[in-house]
């Protein structure tokens, strides 16, 4: 007999144990409601033991989903440093490699980048602890996301070349995107001191928070003195890196989804 036979014998058995409470019942009938009582009393056991078990941690599509589009992003950049030699990286932002012929590799970097940490966000709704304002922590990942995407479907101009609606959309996504993701990051780095789940990954987020913080401040003192580029792409190997670092904690075996 399977342990869910008691619980469906419970069905219909409610209005029995009731007829117990009147005043005069007789022998059978006492007999009956003790019996189901006890039914009642195992079902109930059943269910508790049921809940108290801890679900299995289970890897999703999203991480792995965020993983892939994180890689992806690398290696499109690592590419363009290739094909693209008449940038200098040091000195030339990477928004350049989106002119020219190789243009619609750099829209794959864009559209990478935004959807890896829309993936990640929806992974994260049900793998931090959303008390307090980490609850917004998928939300800003997702908003973040969505201007990486922004960013990317307005091109952005030549150097020179007087600012476009385009160039304009394409810079202020950036910034919002970038702001909104470092903001993040170090939310989650507060998370990881107060849940054990995370408590291996605090280090290194806090590491990689504090580096894109410090990059993306002196993004705009670098501008003339021929390191913006080499500037802005520590920024975003550093949030690539805490992409990675993210999904892959969150698909640990020894993680649990179970809150």
């Amino acid at each position: 007999m399977g342990q869910s036979e008691p619980i469906e014998q419970t069905e219909g058995i409610d209005a029995s144990i009731q007829l117990c409470t009147r005043p005069r019942v007789s022998p059978r009938l006492h007999a009956r409601c003790r019996r189901n009582r006890a039914i009642v009393t195992v079902s109930e056991d059943l269910k508790t033991e049921r809940e108290a078990e801890p679900r299995a941690h289970r890897a999703t599509g999203a991480s792995l989903i965020a993983i892939i589009l994180a890689l992806v992003c690398f290696g499109a950049v690592m590419l363009l440093h290739v094909v693209r030699g008449d940038i200098d990286p040091l000195r030339q932002v990477m928004s350049e490699y989106a002119n020219g012929s190789n243009g619609p590799i750099m829209t794959v970097v864009f559209y990478a980048f935004g959807l890896s940490s829309v993936a990640l966000a929806f992974r994260l709704r049900r793998g931090i602890s959303r008390r307090g304002i980490t609850r917004f922590i998928p939300l800003l990942l997702g908003l973040a996301g969505i201007g990486l995407i922004a960013a990317g479907a307005f091109e952005v101009e030549r150097p020179l070349v007087p600012d476009t609606l385009e160039e304009l959309i394409h810079s202020n996504a950036s910034v919002v995107a970038f702001v909104l993701l470092i903001t993040s990051m170090f939310m989650v780095s507060l998370m990881c001191w107060n849940d054990e789940r995370w408590w291996t990954f605090r280090w290194p987020s806090l590491i990689l928070s504090v580096c894109a913080a410090a990059a993306a401040m002196a993004t705009p003192f670098t501008q003339q003195t021929g390191w913006s580029g080499a500037v802005q792409r520590l920024l975003s190997l550093t949030v690539l890196a805490w992409f990675l670092g993210t999904a892959l904690h969150v698909r640990r075996k020894a993680f649990s989804t179970a809150q």
